[in-house]
């Protein structure tokens, strides 16, 4: 999002996957046997989906002219939209739920009440998400101008085989 649309459109996008991490935090600490049991099930759907959705996304890449439609200071743009987009990205990542479900238990002492644990171990991964997400958008606004050009042809072919690539990946994971 950064990289075609600056900053801002890069941190809304943000907020959006900051949104849903505390959503996904807060469905694994109050029904973690059950969410995970109801992701399990319907995993496949999720990743096959997902699987096409990147093949879509991969071919676009090889039939554009460029990878990056630079947006101008005076082009619309909708920054709820990005914000919701930004939810609806995490959340339609299965994996994300299931990092939430399967690695954030392990750490909870049986001793005390899981709930408050859970929700303390999952604010701080979300704190070093949006360190790190910060990061990679104020990267990739800065190389916006360097993908425009001859430069960005090539990009855009190498970003349709990479996606078409994780796609047969994650068409071929297994539980």
């Amino acid at each position: 999002m950064a990289l075609a649309r600056g900053v801002v459109a890069g941190l809304l996008h943000e907020l959006g996957a900051t949104v849903a991490r505390i959503t996904m935090v807060i469905v694994a600490a109050v029904a973690l046997e059950a969410v995970t049991g109801l992701v399990t099930a319907i995993f496949d759907i999720i990743k096959y989906a997902g699987a096409a959705y990147l093949i879509w996304l991969g071919i676009g890449y090889l039939r554009s002219d460029s990878m990056v439609k630079i947006w101008t200071a005076g082009a619309s743009q909708n920054g709820w939209r990005q914000v919701v987009a930004g939810f609806f990205v995490l959340w339609g990542n299965p994996k994300a739920l299931l990092f939430f479900g399967a690695f954030l238990p392990q750490f909870v002492n049986p001793d005390y009440p899981a709930w408050p644990q859970v929700v303390l171990l999952g604010s701080i991964e979300i704190v070093a998400a949006i360190i790190a997400d910060v990061t990679y958008i104020t990267i990739a606004a800065t190389a916006r101008s360097a993908l425009t050009g001859p430069a960005a042809h090539w990009a855009s072919k190498t970003a349709g085989v990479i996606l078409i690539g994780a796609a047969v990946w994650l068409a071929l994971q297994h539980h």
